[in-house]
């Protein structure tokens, strides 16, 4: 009945119905929270038990892979009190890191000498160490990026403690300005890691190195950020 209700219920922010993948998460949630209270006794039996009050297969899934173009006039728009942003995006796209791996890459996680980010086991979804691969153009920017920190910062083991992007919490503001600015309004910061995955098996990485280097632990992970687009078709 609260399913029900809910797929029935005006969002807000969109003035049209929830989404089945909103209202799944919603019950996810209720599950976890219900999950927790049966291993605690504190109830005899959990709803969800022997159920299927969430249905994954009928979630609409998302396909929205950035086109060199619209790269293009995203980046151009990170300009100003934006501009911090065009090398975040530059390493979403060419590495395919997730936003909370980025934002906590310090100076100690790039190695410019075997071209490669070490992302620690902590900072991970799946609390597995990985590394990822250094563009020529993401190079370019964390060079850059590094002699401004070298110049507010002269000790060696303090600039290796300090975030590479300067970024504590978020960028979904100046994302969101820099993503309208561009006419990009349906674009998300995760399409950015679909994007990169994309690219990858139009690169003719096999699916299994592409999964590694995004730090998916199941091959079924990797296949569903595979976005095909009319490139990759021809």
């Amino acid at each position: 009945a609260y399913r029900n209700k809910r797929l029935n219920t005006i969002s807000k922010a969109t003035k049209s119905q929830l989404s089945i993948a909103s209202v799944n998460r919603e019950l996810a949630l209720l599950r976890r929270i219900l999950n927790i209270a049966f291993q605690q006794s504190w109830i005899v039996r959990n709803p969800f038990m022997g159920g299927n009050l969430i249905s994954l297969a009928d979630e609409k899934k998302r396909q929205r892979i950035l086109t060199k173009i619209e790269e293009l006039k995203l980046l151009e728009n990170c300009n100003g009190k934006r501009a911090h942003l065009k090398p975040i995006i530059i390493c979403a796209i060419d590495t395919g890191m997730r936003k909370g791996e980025i934002l906590s890459l310090t100076w100690a996680d790039v190695d410019f000498f075997t071209n490669s980010l070490n992302i620690k086991a902590y900072n991970t979804k799946t609390a597995t160490a990985r590394s990822a691969p250094i563009t020529p153009r993401l190079r370019n920017e964390l060079e850059i990026l590094l002699e401004e920190a070298k110049k507010n910062d002269s000790d060696q083991q303090e600039l290796l403690q300090k975030r590479v992007f300067g970024v504590i919490d978020n960028v979904k503001r100046s994302f969101d300005s820099a993503r309208k600015a561009a006419g990009l309004d349906d674009v998300r910061f995760h399409d950015l890691r679909h994007t990169a995955a994309t690219r990858l098996i139009r690169a003719g990485l096999p699916t299994s190195e592409a999964g590694k280097i995004l730090g998916h632990t199941q091959p079924q992970t990797t296949y569903r950020y595979i976005n095909t687009d009319v490139d990759t078709l021809h």
